[in-house]
């Protein structure tokens, strides 16, 4: 039976989803502030609940997966007005790059990918209820804040008591700000215009605003989670989660705007959510005796943070840009269990793009005739074929089970991988076995998301001829600009991945498989 630790009562525990006659597995996972690019950091919050989705697929559960969107918050409307563009221009070419990326690393599209913005009228409503229910207040600036001490629970995901919680973490509250809440754990629901910098007033046309009773203004970061997860899954959840720096304040403050405004009070503390999950952070060797002893580092490191300046992009990482396969991306996370903090290091990069190019170079021998359906004569795979494909699938789902144990099921992955190339080498020979291993490694790669077919060698690559001529035409495109790394690089990945690439005297380019 598959267990997950569950991070409010900090213990696994067996999973049955809330409606256990139809199998049906509501998922909400908080996505990204869209106003810059994504980095690695990123990535493994949203690799891990990808995987968590396949398993339960491969489980037989049905999945609704909702991943958002915040594309109203005051980093986006700082970042819009220093480059004198619109705050829903600059949100659209992030959510397109997310997309982009998170596709490359083999990420399936979540099953709704709702925008914060499109969501107002729900936000409005959830304040509503929580203002007559008595766990809201109108402070005497007007912004409107979450009554923390009328929620008797606030505190338990995070395992903190509300007398305990900062005044002012990390100082990003003004004096004013404190001044009018009831408790220093208050949190925003909705914030006025009349309360922003006198910049953003006279800004108007790029800093966005809702009209409310309570006046014009925007949603806290906290309120918009909530009114999206219920509008799309309803309440309870089966599951939320997220990164670990989610679970406070984020998620503190979700559950309570869920329990107080769409579950009741309730006996539990988790009410809304029956499983909360939390991935470890992706770290770098701390530079400075204050970074190593933040509360976001573990020994090994520091949290990778854009605030911190210490953070590596995707996009500079994997192809085109980059010199990575994607999928050594995904691998690297796969290899360190999704609780554990991830130390990234570009050797450990290194070792995953070659654990990668063993399953290519693996399916590839095994593929070779496959392509055919099976004929008559072809017989049955033998009996040892049988025992190797059923210990691995043992072990691969022992793993699993154990909370999504990653590295366990890639050494029942690996140790297919072995058994194939030692007893199964000859392509000419042994075809019922070697199309038995194929597809069990097709199925048990696929549950992890991991690619098991180069780029443009797969069945599917109808397309091949025309993907080449647009990395050559933007190769080009590159060279005419005089951005000669980019067209460098988009040379050096074709390379990598088996073309060669040669420039005409015309202007023009060759592509050809070497």
């Amino acid at each position: 039976m598959l267990e997950i630790f569950n991070s409010a009562s900090r213990r696994k525990e067996p999973f049955q989803p809330l409606d256990p006659a139809t199998g049906k597995v509501g998922m909400y996972y908080c996505g990204v502030t869209v106003y810059d690019s994504l980095h690695i950091g990123h990535t493994r919050a949203h690799v891990v609940p990808d995987v968590v989705r396949r398993y339960l697929e491969y489980c037989g559960y049905t999945v609704r997966f909702v991943n958002n969107f915040t594309d109203v918050d005051d980093k986006i409307i700082r970042r819009a007005l220093s480059e004198k563009r619109s705050w829903r221009e600059l949100t659209s070419y992030y959510m397109n790059e997310f997309g982009r990326l998170i596709t490359a690393v083999g990420n399936r599209p979540a099953d709704a990918q709702p925008r914060a913005t499109d969501h107002i009228p729900e936000m409005i409503d959830l304040v509503e209820r929580l203002l007559e229910r008595g766990h809201a207040y109108v402070a005497d600036d007007g912004d409107v804040y979450f009554d923390t001490a009328s929620f008797p629970t606030y505190g338990a995901l995070a395992g903190r008591d509300l007398d305990q919680q900062e005044a002012n973490r990390g100082g990003r509250l003004s004096d004013e700000q404190l001044a009018a809440k009831r408790h220093p754990a208050d949190f925003i629901l909705w914030k006025l215009e009349i309360n922003d910098p006198d910049e953003w007033r006279n800004a108007s046309d790029q800093v966005p605003g809702w009209d409310t009773p309570w006046g014009r203004g925007r949603p806290g970061w906290h309120l918009e989670c909530s009114a999206m997860s219920n509008a799309y899954l309803g309440m309870p959840i089966d599951i939320h989660g997220g990164g670990q720096d989610l679970r406070f304040p984020h998620h503190e403050n979700e559950r309570a705007q869920n329990d107080c405004g769409y579950c009741g009070m309730g006996d539990e503390p988790t009410s809304s959510v029956r499983f909360w999950i939390h991935n470890g952070f992706v770290t770098l060797e701390a530079k400075t005796r204050e970074e190593a002893e933040s509360e976001y580092a573990d020994t090994s490191g520091t949290k990778m943070s854009k605030s911190l300046g210490n953070v590596i992009w995707l996009d500079q990482l994997i192809w085109p840009l980059g010199p990575h396969d994607p999928m050594a991306v995904r691998m690297m996370m796969l290899a360190c269990h999704y609780r554990s903090p991830l130390r990234f290091s570009e050797e450990l990069l290194r070792q995953s793009g070659q654990r990668v190019e063993k399953i290519y170079g693996t399916m590839e021998r095994l593929g070779t005739g496959l392509s055919r359906a099976p004929e008559d004569g072809e017989g049955e795979p033998t009996d040892a074929t049988r025992e190797a494909v059923e210990a691995a699938r043992e072990h691969f789902e022992r793993g699993m089970n154990d909370d999504f144990n990653t590295p366990v099921a890639l050494a029942a992955i690996e140790g297919l991988l072995t058994f194939a190339n030692r007893e199964l080498s000859d392509a000419d020979g042994r075809i019922a076995d070697r199309r038995h291993v194929f597809g069990a490694l097709r199925l048990l790669c696929g549950t992890l998301g991991l690619r098991t077919e180069r780029l443009g060698t797969g069945a599917g690559s109808g397309d091949e001829e025309a993907l080449l001529e647009l990395l050559g035409s933007l190769r080009s495109e590159a060279r005419a600009a005089k951005n000669y790394a980019l067209a460098d690089a988009i040379r050096d990945r074709l390379g990598g991945l088996g073309y060669e690439l040669r420039d005409r005297k015309d202007g023009g380019i060759d592509i050809q498989r070497r």
